[in-house]
């Protein structure tokens, strides 16, 4: 590289670092650090027309898709977040929302089943053969191998109770299938799931024991068995470089991990103390593994995340202004890593608009006359 490049590389950087909140446009996310607002994602404007679906709407309408507990699925290589929630008395409408990082929209891929009944008098399925809408907290998972999404119990519509099933539903093809779920772990609160990428395996983890479920067999395994748990409404996460699975629950903010990197054998539960992981009082923050910082970063809402170093539990808050509201009920599965673009992204409210935040200056912005090594420019401080 010649020094006039990087004279003129060097002041672009500069320019990075001070960033506020932003609207994107031209389906690209901005390049600057800090939070970018999606235009045009708000999740209500394409929920189903009350007029059209009256039967749907319980108490809350679609709002409850946010508000009610609920997760969400994403596909990395597709560079998709699969929205859905409702349940209980909330909503009953069973509908998938698209967020597409590829082009920067919001869409509802199908239509609600109708009519619709109660979850609880017909062992959880609608009448044209689909799952009631529920809570889905974090219990839904994508299939890269099937391409698939994976959702695992939750609370039904209309009386609340939980159930013991598991579904996949292909978005292309908008059919859901059911799925095994002998020997599975019990739904509840405390479930929570996260797909390990190497083995392509499904870990849950519910009260007390951690469960692993093979897509392409359709089978459950357990996998440790604990006499003790930390206690309702778990989320958990995968970090792929340490073969980790980490999770917490809102207990003197402890972070529990499993081991595996070996897909076979019981496992045993490891725990220990964080400093500063103040996230942890919120029982359902949403996290994610951020490759870039090689950190797990934890988000409940406003302009601070709060990044894990896994080797140490020690937290470092990190602040942008502009960033989205905390919704009482949670975050869950609807603050995630995207590798493609390089940016956290969540959909925390229905009559918000979806953001980004980016965290490191993306690597996608020198691809043109950087050599590998100029990647040293940057790295990262945190403990």
């Amino acid at each position: 590289m010649n020094r006039r490049r990087i004279l003129f590389v060097l002041p672009c950087l500069a320019a990075l670092a001070g960033s506020t909140a932003s609207a994107a446009g031209a389906a690209e996310i901005p390049p600057g650090l800090g939070w970018h607002e999606l235009a045009e994602t708000r999740l209500r404007a394409v929920c189903p027309s009350p007029a059209q679906y009256p039967e749907i709407q319980g108490v809350e309408g679609c709002a409850a898709v946010t508000e009610d507990w609920s997760g969400a699925a994403f596909d990395a290589a597709g560079d998709r977040m699969y929205i859905s929630g409702g349940g209980h008395g909330g909503y009953a409408g069973n509908e998938w929302y698209l967020l597409d990082l590829g082009s920067l929209t919001l869409t509802r891929i199908n239509e609600p089943s109708t009519p619709v009944r109660d979850g609880c008098l017909f062992d959880g399925i609608y009448a044209d053969g689909r799952p009631v809408s529920r809570h889905t907290y974090q219990h839904l998972a994508w299939l890269p191998g099937l391409h698939r999404i994976f959702l695992v119990g939750g609370s039904r519509w209309q009386c609340g109770y939980f159930i013991d099933d598991a579904w996949t539903f292909d978005p292309a093809g908008d059919n859901w299938t059911e799925r095994s779920y002998v020997g599975g772990p019990r739904t509840g609160f405390g479930l929570s799931l996260a797909v390990d990428a190497p083995t392509a395996l499904v870990y849950a983890h519910d009260d007390y024991d951690l469960y692993s479920y093979n897509p392409a067999t359709d089978q459950w395994t357990l996998r440790a068995e604990n006499l003790q748990g930390p206690g309702d409404y778990k989320s958990g996460v995968i970090d792929p470089v340490r073969r980790r699975y980490f999770y917490y629950a809102t207990d003197n903010r402890t972070l529990y991990w499993y081991d595996i990197s070996s897909a076979t054998g019981m496992l045993t539960r490891q725990s220990g103390a964080t400093t500063g992981c103040t996230f942890m009082d919120t029982y359902a923050a949403g996290w994610d593994y951020d490759p870039q910082l090689d950190r797990l970063v934890a988000w409940s809402g406003g302009d601070s995340v709060q990044l894990l170093n896994p080797d140490t539990r020690v937290c470092t808050t990190v602040s942008h202004p502009g960033g989205p509201a905390a919704i009482p009920q949670g975050t869950f599965g609807r603050f995630r890593y995207s590798t493609r673009s390089q940016v956290f992204v969540t959909c925390n409210d229905v009559d918000d608009n979806c953001f980004a935040l980016r965290l490191q200056p993306s690597t996608l912005l020198f691809a043109d006359g950087f050599a590998s090594g100029d990647s040293s420019l940057w790295s990262s401080t945190a403990p």
